[in-house]
């Protein structure tokens, strides 16, 4: 009986980690920009694409990318590229932020 409770114990503590693990996927960044030549004081346009995942394995459900936060904001020329991941007990969301003209 002793032994079924330790067992059990075990496997309720390694499915809570899986629930509330995080993980974090970075891709390197291919184009660089120097920012001291990106003219902040003007008003820009700001578009943002997000992907979402459940537990952390079932998903994506919806597109991440540059060229879906660009249209979502009709943004023509893209100045500024962001990127935004939220992390919560069953869900994680990862989103790109673009700023433009």
């Amino acid at each position: 009986m002793k032994g079924k409770r330790i067992i059990s114990c075990i496997l309720f503590c390694i499915f809570t980690f899986w629930l509330l693990g995080c993980s974090s996927l970075k891709t390197p960044a291919i184009n660089t920009l120097d920012i001291k030549t990106t003219d902040f004081s003007k008003k820009m346009k700001s578009g943002e694409s997000c992907q979402t995942y459940i537990l952390g394995f079932i998903g994506p459900f919806g597109k991440a990318s540059v060229v879906q936060a660009a249209k979502n904001a009709r943004i023509s020329k893209v100045e500024v590229i962001d990127y935004k991941e939220n992390y919560y007990v069953l869900l994680s969301q990862k989103c790109i932020c673009v700023y433009g003209e």
